[in-house]
């Protein structure tokens, strides 16, 4: 008998698997202080404030807010007032949020438009923190513009007309 067929191998790789699975994600759970260190090495500048971390990216200006309580973190950039932004650019950013932004969003809090991605803090991966910096600036730097994450873009409808210079209408 082929010792890779035996039950008695199978289920001691089962096990190691197992057991190197979990304490491999037990090790790289995110923390506040490992969140900092990340955002140190991806930034030129980066300063802790209580559970608020300032930093530039690409001379933009990000903040990451966590609450390690609520297991929640958020990458936001503002872009405008409110009251500033037309309500063609938030449609097209509605729309964007849909097809261009991706992981990012626009999204608007105490009458502040901002561009934010949003994740359990301890479930976020040092790539994945890495692509919502990017996403989240370039979001911010596009809008009025192409509206976009820099990342992907999925097609529809309303982006085709939009192209066209038809209606954005749903």
């Amino acid at each position: 008998m082929n010792h890779l067929y035996s039950p008695i191998f199978k289920l001691s790789i089962l096990l190691l698997i197992l057991t190197f699975g979990f304490v491999g994600k037990a090790n790289a759970e995110m923390t506040p202080e490992k969140l900092h260190q990340a955002i140190e090495g991806y930034s030129d500048k980066a300063q802790v404030q209580g559970n608020v971390i300032v930093f530039e990216y690409q001379q933009m200006t990000l903040y990451c807010v966590w609450d390690a309580n609520a297991d929640r973190m958020r990458i936001l950039s503002p872009i405008a007032n409110r009251s500033d932004v037309t309500d063609g650019m938030m449609e097209a950013a509605m729309q964007a949020n849909y097809h261009s932004v991706l992981d990012a969003r626009y999204a608007v809090g105490d009458g502040v438009l901002y561009s934010a991605f949003i994740h359990p803090l301890s479930s976020i991966t040092k790539a994945e923190l890495e692509s919502a910096i990017r996403q989240v600036a370039t979001a911010a730097a596009t809008f009025g513009g192409s509206y976009s994450s820099g990342e992907l873009v999925f097609p529809g409808n309303s982006q085709n007309k939009a192209k066209k210079g038809e209606d954005k209408s749903l």
